[in-house]
Parts: C-alpha cells; structure tokens; sequence
C-alpha cells in the first residue's frame, strides 16, 4: 500500500486542514511536498536559528502538522511525524508517513471535527477539573506539558517542552494545537496571549479559531508534488 499515490482529493483535504492552523489571515512559513504516502513539511527559516521569528514559525509549522494529523485520520490514515530527520537537509522540518488503517486515531478524527466547526461561536466555559485533565492529556501526548497558574478568574497555562531545540518547538506547535483543539471540542474558548501561554474561556474574540503566533513574512503555503 505505501506505493499508492495519494489522490487529489486527500492532498486537498490535507493541505485545507494544515492551512488552517493560524486562522485565515495570518502568513505562513511552511509548504508541503506531497510523495507517495509520504509528506514531507519544508520549513525556510534556518534550523539552527534560536531567534524569536525562527522559533515562531517552528512552532506555527508544528501547528500545522497536527491540524494534518487530524484529517488524515478523517480519512482513515496512520501517521508517523518525524522533526527534522535528515541531518543533511535541514530545511526537512518535518517527514510525516501515512498508513491506511482500519482502525483510524479515533481522538484526532474527533479533532478533524473541531477544526470543521471552529468558527462556530462557544459559550462562556471555563475549564472543569474533568476538561483540564484532558487539556493536560492533550499535551502529554504530544511530549509536552501543561502547567496552570494559580488564578481565580480565567484560568492561565503554560506550554512547555523538556527542551528546546528546533525539533522540540515543532513538537510544541503539535502539542499547543491539540491543547486548541480539545479545548474547542469541550466548548471552551482559548486566547493565545504568546505561542505557549494560553488564557481559556471568557468573551469571545472575532472568531474562535486556534491561534499561533507567527512572526511577520511574505511566504505563504503551498503544496507542492515529489515523485
């Protein structure tokens, strides 16, 4: 099976999800490059930079691959990301391989769904105890961690990483979407106020589409096909 070409309409599908990650409006540092059942997420900026910019956009591409994630599991795909895996082309950000499966991610296809409806307004909830474990959860499944602030009106939390290099602050742009993600499908609307410090319910903003924070430039996405 991992000789079949990806169809049309799974590239759209999947190149739709990952341009969703950011909202409509805001630039996008990353392109796809679409094999045979093989992505690969080619990033501009220099690896090895530890700039505020560069670590933005890892973070915004990380974003990107898990909203991909997410559709590929609505269409009944595995997938296996990769940061950074080839030494010699650091532009590689991320390698992702697809399976098909029977037995899809059943979390991330009920992600799919949060991405779908992501403008849909939500109400004024603030996170449960129930909700919080799962917005932790959340993290910890992408290698990351949740950790709240003690507050007594909004409740506050931070993303972090055990480290971070550049293959980490991909990961936190996965962990940072899933924990946007889950949050939206408990009808708790989230503020980005930096790429990892997140404020979780109170009044809506223009939409309630999951933010990252990305750093201004003139790229914009693009799929591209490799043999």
């Amino acid at each position: 099976m991992l000789t079949d070409q990806l169809s049309l309409e799974v590239r759209g599908v999947l190149s739709q999800a990952a341009g969703a990650a950011g909202g409509d409006h805001v630039q996008r540092p990353w392109r796809l490059e679409v094999g045979k059942q093989l992505i690969a997420v080619r990033l501009d900026c220099v690896s090895a930079r530890r700039d505020p910019v560069a670590r933005a956009e890892r973070i915004a591409t990380g974003a990107a691959v898990l909203n991909l994630r997410c559709a590929a599991a609505s269409l009944s795909y595995d997938t296996w990301p990769d940061c950074y895996p080839d030494p010699h082309d650091r532009g590689l950000a991320v390698r992702i391989v697809l399976q098909p499966t029977a037995l899809p991610d059943q979390e991330l296809q009920d992600l799919y769904a949060a991405i779908l409806t992501r403008r849909l307004r939500r109400p004024l909830n603030l996170p449960d105890p129930a909700t919080r474990f799962a917005l932790e959860r959340a993290a910890e499944l992408e290698h990351a961690h949740l950790r709240w602030f003690a507050r007594s009106d909004r409740p506050l939390a931070v993303l972090s990483t055990d480290r971070n290099d550049a293959a980490d602050q991909i990961r936190t742009g996965m962990a940072l979407q899933r924990v946007l993600l889950t949050a939206l499908a408990h009808d708790v609307r989230t503020t980005c106020l930096n790429p990892t410090l997140i404020r979780f319910g109170g009044p809506a903003a223009e939409t309630d589409t999951p933010m990252t924070t990305l750093a201004p430039r003139t790229t914009s996405s693009r799929t591209t096909d490799t043999p």
